[in-house]
């Protein structure tokens, strides 16, 4: 009956392929049945003389020191116990087990014996470090926004997880003809000779297999072992043949680069001097890898052209020259953020009213890209069709407020400063909506009556505050990105810009300018306008106001 029961036992654990063994701690014995050999890549029956002989001739380098702590610290806690540990399988490749032991301890508590099972859970591994590979490189992908840039982190991301060495081709067209772009190796050093092989050589766009052949079927191929001798007779001279040796390209795969449909370009897996194969596992993996590169880089694609588009448009809506200011010098800057974002909303503007004074505006439409830049024009086409009134800076915001309630939520947030210079005494009035201050150089910077930004509800009236522009005297505008950055409190960078432009104020106004951009933004994530008006003079010095 015992017996039975054990046959029984024998042949479900066999048909599981799961493998029993107990370990004897006293003596050091071990014992295996029939079927642990084979899971370790061993003979049918194999028994190993003990634990020393176990770590030491089965398990992986990499893992004995490891394994060796957790079978210490079960046999002196009387604890039970799990691992995965790699083998080296002759037929298979490495392959991946789980054991699963518990201590037998007698009747004082000591560890008399280990009993536990054996079972591979190659598969399982596999499934689970292709998705953790797959998220953590969606994850890396999303946060790039430069084409250039994402194609470079799917060559980084496949060394050395799934390539000695990875190229990334673009296609220029249909019909197989390509540019490498990105190439990594695990030696650095190793990217250069296949820079050199490339250009050396260019590939044919006609070729039938390679990344053309991908490129224009769309179709992945997988070479699980390349000839040498067969690369070699490919070489056109003796220079190539030491390029191909020095590669020593042993195993490659070459997968599509695709989004929505179309083919992007291709991606290049070569397995050299770790002497791997691939698998056609490997080769789904890559695909599934090549799906979501070619995604990313279609959305940066994308990202890109809106960005340029949404430039240009705020580009086009700032104002193409401005007026000559007799007495007066003006600079103006726009500049837009480092960080490949979309385009925002920031401008400026001057213009002659009909009394003869000068309107100067700078102003922020909140968010980013073609809308921004779209209600950026409205904003500031209306603001100058209020200052034509004649009312004042007060009067004018207190029209744009109320233009943006009727908007009904169209502009949800935008600040604006609007100052009324008399070229004649240098006398300005001033009124902001929710922007922040004028600066006057080596002076401070200019209090204004409070007035909530654009799109806040609810304003009958904006007051207006008045200050002097003295000769030598300069005023700067400016939007919220010279000053504010995620590393520093605002009050930082304002204190920053006041000092830095009093310390730069007896240098030209351009270079002043041109400083300030440099020297302010602690990072160049925010779009920045900025406008400087300095009084060189007085006004009746050679130079007479218009009526």
């Amino acid at each position: 009956m015992i017996r039975g029961l054990e046959e029984r036992l024998r042949l479900a654990l066999e048909g599981t392929e799961t493998g029993f063994w107990e370990w004897t701690v006293a003596t050091d014995a071990v014992e295996w049945s029939d079927n642990m050999g084979p899971l370790y890549g061993l003979p049918r029956g194999t028994q190993p003389s003990g634990v020393a002989d176990f770590l030491d001739r089965i398990v992986h380098p990499q893992d004995r020191e490891r394994i060796a702590e957790i079978i210490e610290r079960a046999v002196r806690e009387g604890t039970s116990y799990e691992f995965d540990l790699r083998v080296s399988h002759a037929q298979h490749g490495e392959r991946w087990l789980h054991a699963r032991a518990r201590v037998l301890t007698d009747a004082e508590g000591r560890a008399e014996r280990v009993i536990g099972l054996l079972s591979d859970v190659t598969e399982r591994r596999h499934r689970e470090d292709a998705r953790a590979f797959l998220d953590a490189a969606s994850q890396r992908l999303a946060a790039s926004l430069d084409p250039v840039h994402t194609l470079e982190e799917v060559a980084e991301l496949a060394v050395p997880r799934l390539a000695d060495w990875c190229a990334v081709q673009i296609a220029k067209g249909s019909d197989g003809d390509f540019e490498q772009v990105a190439v990594a190796h695990v030696d650095p050093d190793k990217v250069r000779w296949a820079w050199e092989l490339q250009e050396r050589y260019p590939p044919d766009p006609d070729s039938p297999t390679g990344a053309p052949a991908v490129i224009r079927s769309g179709r992945s191929e997988l070479y699980p072992e390349i000839d040498a001798a067969l690369l070699e007779a490919a070489a056109l001279d003796e220079e190539q043949i030491r390029l191909v040796r020095e590669l020593q390209m042993h195993s490659v795969m070459v997968v599509p680069l695709s989004a929505r449909g179309r083919t992007l370009g291709a991606i290049t897996f070569v397995w050299a001097e770790s002497g791997r194969q691939y698998t056609a596992r490997d080769l789904e993996l890559a695909e599934e890898l090549g799906r979501r590169a070619g995604l990313a880089l279609d959305h940066a694609r994308l990202f890109a052209r809106e960005h340029r588009a949404a430039e240009t448009l705020q580009r086009a809506l700032l104002p193409a020259t401005l007026p000559e200011l007799p007495g007066y010098q003006l600079a103006v800057r726009y500049v837009p953020s480092d960080a490949r974002d979309h385009a925002g909303g920031d401008w400026y503007d001057a213009f002659q009213l009909p009394d003869g004074r000068i309107g100067i505006v700078i102003g922020d439409v909140g968010g980013r890209g073609l809308e921004a830049a779209a209600t950026m024009g409205q904003i500031r086409n209306a603001l100058r069709a209020y200052a034509l009134k004649g009312g004042g800076p007060g009067a004018a915001l207190a029209d744009l407020h109320a233009l943006v309630d009727q908007a009904a939520g169209d502009i949800t947030f935008a600040t604006v400063v609007y100052v009324v210079l008399d070229l004649a005494t240098g006398g300005c009035e001033v009124a902001t909506a929710g922007h922040l201050p004028p600066l006057v150089a080596g002076v401070g910077y200019v209090e204004t009556p409070r007035c909530p930004p654009l799109g806040f509800g609810g304003v009958d009236r904006c007051a207006a505050s008045a200050f002097t522009l003295a000769p030598g005297q300069t005023l700067w505008l400016y939007t919220d990105g010279l000053v504010e950055a995620r590393t520093r409190p605002i009050d930082a960078g304002l204190d920053s810009l006041a000092e830095t432009a009093a310390r730069a104020d007896d240098g030209e106004l351009e270079a002043i300018a041109d400083h300030l951009l440099v020297a302010l933004p602690a990072a160049r994530d925010d779009d920045i306008a900025l406008l400087g008006l300095r009084r060189v003079r007085e006004l009746g010095e050679g130079v007479a106001q218009d009526p």
